[in-house]
C-alpha cells in the first residue's frame, strides 16, 4: 500500500519510514503543510500518517487543501496525536487514531484497519458485478429458450487479485504486467527503490541494454539465452533457473525478481512448463517474504491461463 508520512520531526520521519517499509509497504515522507499536498496530488496515497501538528500549524488543513485541489482523492488518514489532545469528529478522513508515544503495533494496527475495510469494500463491489452479471444472464435465459449465451466462468482467486491490485502495490505480494512488450514493468524499480530492496531483472536482453533501460546502478542482471554461455543462463533449464532464484532470495534481504521476458521463457518451455515454474516459486517458499514481478504479451494467453496467473499474482496496472 501506498502511504504519506507528514511530520516535521526527523526523528519521527525515519521510525515511521521503517515500520512501514518492514511492513511491506511503499514510503513517502513530507515534513511540510506545502510538501504534503504536493506530495498527495502527485503520490496518491492509499493511507496517509499524519501529525496532528506540522511546524506549530494545523495538519489538517493538509486534507482540506488537497481535496480542494482534488476532490475525487481519497485521503484515508491515521491522525497521530498527543495523549492529552482532542482528536477531531467531524473530518471524514480521519479513519484511525494513533497516540503518542506509539508503538510500531499501534501503527501496523491502524492501518491494517484501513487496509481491511478498503478490500472489503472492494470485495462487496465485485460480488455486487457479478451478482448483477448473473441476473443480466439470468432474464436472457429467461427470455429465449433457443437461444443460450455463453458464460465464462470466472475463478474467485482472479477478482480477489483485480480488487487488491486497485489498492496499490505492498511487498510480500507478487505482480504481472500484460503487455506486449516490456516497458512498464520497468517502472516498478521506481515504486520499490533497489535502494532500499534486493533486485534482480532476469531478461533476455543483454545486461547492458537491460541496465540502460532501467537506469539504476543498483540491480541485478541475468541473461537468458538459448544457451549457457558465460554469465548467461540457458532459457529451457528451468530447474537450474528455480535453484538460483531461491538461492538469491535466501541470501538476500527483502528480495524482488523481476522477470521482464516471461513471455520467452513460454517461447522456450510451453505455457504449461512455464506457469508450473512460476506458481512454485510464488506459493513454495521457506516463509520469506518476497514479490515478484512479470511481464507477458497477453495474447498468448487463454482466459484459464490468465486466470491462473491471477490466482498467483495481481495485475498491475497503476
Amino acid at each position: 500500500m501506498k502511504v504519506l508520512v507528514v511530520d516535521d520531526n526527523i526523528a519521527i520521519q525515519e521510525i515511521l519510514k521503517d515500520i512501514l517499509i518492514e511492513e511491506g509497504h511503499v514510503v513517502r515522507i513530507a515534513g511540510s503543510i506545502s510538501e504534503a499536498v504536493d506530495q498527495i496530488l502527485e503520490f496518491e496515497p492509499n493511507a496517509i500518517l499524519l501529525d496532528s501538528i506540522v511546524n506549530d500549524e494545523d495538519g489538517l488543513q493538509i486534507l482540506s487543501h488537497a481535496h480542494e485541489k482534488n476532490p475525487d482523492l481519497s485521503l484515508d488518514t491515521v491522525l497521530i496525536k498527543s495523549l492529552n489532545e482532542e482528536a477531531p469528529q467531524d473530518s471524514t478522513f480521519i479513519k484511525a487514531v494513533v497516540n503518542k508515544p506509539f508503538k510500531s503495533t499501534d501503527i501496523a494496527a491502524a492501518l491494517n484497519v484501513l487496509v481491511s475495510k478498503k478490500e472489503e469494500e472492494k470485495a462487496q463491489e465485485a460480488r455486487n458485478k457479478r451478482k448483477k452479471s448473473n441476473n443480466f444472464l439470468s432474464r436472457i435465459k429467461r427470455g429465449s429458450q433457443e437461444k443460450k449465451e455463453p458464460q465464462i466462468e470466472v475463478d474467485e482467486s482472479a477478482v480477489v487479485a483485480e480488487y487488491i491490485a486497485a489498492e496499490g502495490p505492498m511487498y510480500g505480494r507478487s505482480y504481472v504486467f500484460f503487455e506486449k512488450e516490456p516497458v512498464n514493468i520497468r517502472g516498478f524499480v521506481n515504486i520499490f527503490s533497489p535502494k532500499d530492496y534486493s533486485t534482480i531483472v532476469i531478461s533476455s536482453d543483454n545486461s547492458k541494454a537491460v541496465m540502460q533501460n532501467y537506469n539504476h546502478d543498483d540491480i541485478e542482471v541475468v541473461t537468458l539465452s538459448s544457451v549457457a554461455r558465460g554469465k548467461n543462463m540457458d532459457i529451457s533449464a528451468l530447474g537450474t533457473l528455480t535453484v538460483f532464484i531461491k538461492k538469491f532470495i535466501d541470501e538476500h534481504e527483502k528480495p524482488i525478481i523481476m522477470i521482464e521476458n516471461f513471455t520467452d521463457i513460454i517461447d522456450s518451455n510451453g505455457l504449461n512448463h512455464s506457469l508450473v515454474f512460476l506458481h512454485q516459486l510464488i506459493k513454495v517458499r521457506s516463509g520469506k517474504a518476497a514479490t515478484f514481478v512479470i511481464s507477458v504479451d497477453p495474447s498468448i494467453l487463454t482466459t484459464k491461463d490468465r486466470n491462473i496467473l491471477l490466482g498467483d499474482m495481481s495485475e498491475y496496472s497503476n
